[in-house]
């Protein structure tokens, strides 16, 4: 039967700059974008892709950027109760990089496999000076857990296929999902921050290779060309805005 649902997971608001939203904007005018997750049901398993901030950065966030916002209900635990899932309900983690946006929920899994893409993993661990704030080993360094390092392209069950995207950062990765309603989603991850993003082909301002990120975009787009499928990026508080969220779901 393949995938039967996604459901878009919301993890809070935080603030960031234009200048680290794309690649060339010099404007340092804050705005607040989403953090998202995603889990999909499929006939065979339970997915999650991406796992937002770990619950412990929350508290300072609060206090530190006037633009986040969180509520209780935002913790991705509270996300899954309130689909009758619990952390060890979920079959496989994916992890679209390690940044701490994105990677803060991994310790919540540790009965799960977390799939990342071998380079993003190295890289974590030893990342150069000017992309190490974005990385915190605690959120990844998590011994006895079950790690599948990815090297490119992969199909992780049926309907569902990692896509290396990289750029912005060495490793990072996207998720294709074929719905049998909605049709084929890409769920973008950093590859594409906005709509905009993917409109003008225009990498994230937090980048590791700009020019490896725009091609990344262009595969994307291409693919959601040839399977007449959409893109859905990370970050964007209009897209988030009339995005179906959980506990609603795409089919």
């Amino acid at each position: 039967m393949g995938v039967q649902a996604l459901y878009a997971l919301q993890n809070g608001f935080i603030g960031f700059e234009r200048s680290g939203l794309f690649y060339g904007q010099l404007s340092g005018e804050p705005v607040q974008i989403p953090v998202t997750c995603y889990l999909i049901r499929a006939s065979d398993a339970t997915i999650l892709f991406d796992t937002g901030f770990s619950p412990r950065a929350i508290p300072g966030l609060l206090r530190t950027d006037p633009l986040a916002r969180f509520g209780d209900e935002d913790l991705l635990v509270h996300r899954l109760d309130a689909l009758g899932l619990e952390p060890g309900s979920v079959d496989l983690v994916v992890l679209s990089h390690l940044h701490y946006d994105h990677a803060g929920g991994a310790a919540l899994f540790p009965t799960s496999e977390l799939i990342v893409q071998q380079d993003e993993y190295a890289y974590a661990h030893y990342p150069a000076a000017c992309c190490a704030s974005f990385y915190y080993r605690k959120n990844f360094d998590l011994p006895g857990y079950r790690w599948r390092l990815l090297d490119g392209d992969a199909e992780l069950a049926p309907g569902i296929t990692a896509l290396r995207s990289d750029g912005h950062t060495p490793g990072h990765q996207s998720l294709l999902v074929e719905l049998p309603q909605t049709g084929p989603v890409i769920l973008a991850g950093d590859c594409c921050y906005w709509q905009e993003s993917i409109d003008r082909e225009t990498p994230p301002g937090v980048v590791w290779d700009p020019t490896r990120a725009m091609h990344s975009i262009k595969r994307l787009k291409t693919i959601a060309r040839l399977t007449g499928g959409r893109i859905f990026p990370s970050h964007d508080p209009a897209f988030w805005a009339t995005a179906v969220k959980s506990p609603d779901a795409y089919r």
